[in-house]
C-alpha cells in the first residue's frame, strides 16, 4: 500500500471522527435545543401573527398596434390623395417606456388616496385609500407606535381644520404625513415594462383582497385616462390650428371668386386679349384657391376623426381580479424556517462559537496585557 493511500484512508478516518464528535455533541445538548426550539416556536408564531398577511393582483396590459405606425387614416388620406401631408402620427411623448413613471407621479399617486375602497370583511363600508391607510394597515406593534401621532394629528386638525383642508392634496405642498404615504403608496403599486413586446405590467399589493383588486383596477382606469387626455389634448390642438388655416382658407376662395364673378359680369361684352388675358388670371387663381380650401377642409376632417382613434390607448390582457390566497410564503412555512433558522443558530453557537468567542477574548486581553506591559517598560 502506497504513502498515498495510507494518507487518504488516515483522512477519512478523521473525517469519520470529527461528524461522531459532532453528533455526540449535538445530542448531549439535545435537552437544550428542545427548550430552544420551544421557545422559538412560540416566538415565531407571535411574530407571524404580529404581521399581517399581504395579497398581490396583476394586470396585464398590450400596448395598442399601430399607435405610431400608419394607421387607418393614412389610408383614408393617401385615398384622397393627401399622402404627403402630416398626419400627426409622429412618436407620442407618451410612449409606453414611461407609463411607470406617469403611475409613480405625485399626481397620479393623490388621485389614488382619494379612490374609493371596500374591504372583504365589510363589503359595504365605503372608504378613501387614504383612510384605508391610516387606519386599516400596519402590524399591531406598528399601530400601537402610531396612536400618540394620530392623537396628536386628531388635535391638530380640531384647532385648524381650515389650514389643514387648505394643504391637502397640494401636489406643490405636501406635508410629510402625505409625503410618508405617497411613499408607502409607491411600493404597494409597482408597474414595469418589456422591453421587447412593450407589454406593461402593473403590481398591486395590500392587506386586503378587494382593496387589492379594486386598487388595480383604479390604477388601470386612470391610466388609461391619463393617455386619453393627453392625446386628445394634443390632437385638440391641432384641430384649432387646422380651424384657423381652414377659416383663412374659405375666406381667401370666397374673395378670388367674388373678384372673379364681378369681373366676367363687367366684361362679359368684351372680346379684347386684355380682358381674355385678365379673367383667365382670375379664374386660375380662383381654382387655386378651391384647391387649398378643399385640402384644408379634408385634412380638417382627418385630424377630428383622430379624436376617436386616439381613446383605446392598450388592451387589458389580465384585468384586475381578488386573489384567493396571501402573496409571500404561508405563515406555517414562516414559522418553520424560523425554529429551523433558530436551532441551526443555536448548534452552531454552542458547539463552536462560544469557545471560540472565549478564546477571542482572552487573544484581545492577553494582547492588551503585552502593550500595557511594553509601555511600562
Amino acid at each position: 500500500m502506497t504513502d498515498t493511500e495510507n494518507k487518504k484512508k488516515v483522512d477519512d478516518g478523521d473525517i469519520m471522527i470529527d461528524v461522531m464528535t459532532t453528533i455526540k455533541k449535538i445530542w448531549d445538548i439535545r435537552k437544550k435545543l428542545i427548550k430552544i426550539g420551544i421557545i422559538s416556536f412560540v416566538a415565531a408564531c407571535i411574530l407571524v401573527l404580529m404581521f399581517p398577511k399581504t395579497y398581490t393582483t396583476m394586470v396585464t396590459l398590450a400596448p395598442e398596434a399601430g399607435q405610431n405606425g400608419e394607421g387607418v387614416l393614412s389610408g383614408v388620406a393617401s385615398m384622397l390623395g393627401m399622402g404627403g401631408l402630416n398626419m400627426g402620427e409622429d412618436a407620442d411623448a407618451l410612449n409606453v417606456a414611461l407609463y411607470p413613471d406617469i403611475v409613480a407621479s405625485t399626481p397620479f399617486m393623490l388621485d389614488i388616496l382619494d379612490t374609493k375602497v371596500r374591504m372583504l370583511k365589510n363589503p359595504q363600508e365605503e372608504m378613501t385609500f387614504d383612510e384605508y391607510l391610516e387606519n386599516h394597515t400596519g402590524s399591531v406593534f406598528t399601530k400601537i407606535l402610531a396612536l400618540p401621532g394620530k392623537g396628536i394629528k386628531a388635535l391638530k386638525e380640531m384647532l385648524s381644520s381650515e389650514e389643514t383642508e387648505e394643504n391637502r392634496y397640494n401636489e406643490y405642498h405636501l406635508t410629510k404625513d402625505e409625503a410618508s404615504k405617497l411613499k408607502s403608496l409607491r411600493n404597494l403599486v409597482v408597474t414595469y415594462v418589456s422591453n421587447k413586446t412593450g407589454v406593461t405590467n402593473i403590481e398591486v399589493t395590500t392587506e386586503d383582497p378587494l382593496v387589492t383588486a379594486i386598487l388595480a383596477d383604479t390604477v388601470v382606469a386612470k391610466l388609461k385616462e391619463s393617455i386619453i387626455d393627453y392625446r386628445i389634448a394634443k390632437v385638440s390642438e391641432d384641430c384649432k390650428y387646422w380651424e384657423h388655416i381652414y377659416e383663412e382658407r374659405k375666406a381667401d376662395y370666397y374673395t378670388k371668386q367674388d373678384e372673379f364673378a364681378r369681373y366676367v359680369d363687367a366684361n362679359k361684352n368684351l372680346v379684347l386679349q386684355t380682358v381674355i388675358t385678365e379673367r383667365d388670371r382670375l379664374n386660375n387663381e380662383t381654382i387655386l384657391a378651391y384647391q387649398l380650401y378643399s385640402n384644408v377642409a379634408t385634412q380638417l376632417q382627418l385630424v377630428k376623426a383622430k379624436v376617436q382613434e386616439a381613446k383605446p390607448a392598450f388592451a387589458v390582457v389580465e384585468p384586475a381580479t381578488v386573489p384567493v390566497k396571501a402573496s409571500g410564503l404561508g405563515r406555517s412555512i414562516k414559522v418553520v424556517l424560523l425554529v429551523f433558522l433558530t436551532e441551526i443558530f443555536s448548534i452552531l453557537w454552542i458547539i463552536w462559537g462560544k469557545d471560540m468567542f472565549v478564546s477571542f477574548k482572552k487573544y484581545l486581553l492577553q494582547n492588551n496585557q503585552e502593550v500595557k506591559e511594553e509601555k511600562k517598560k
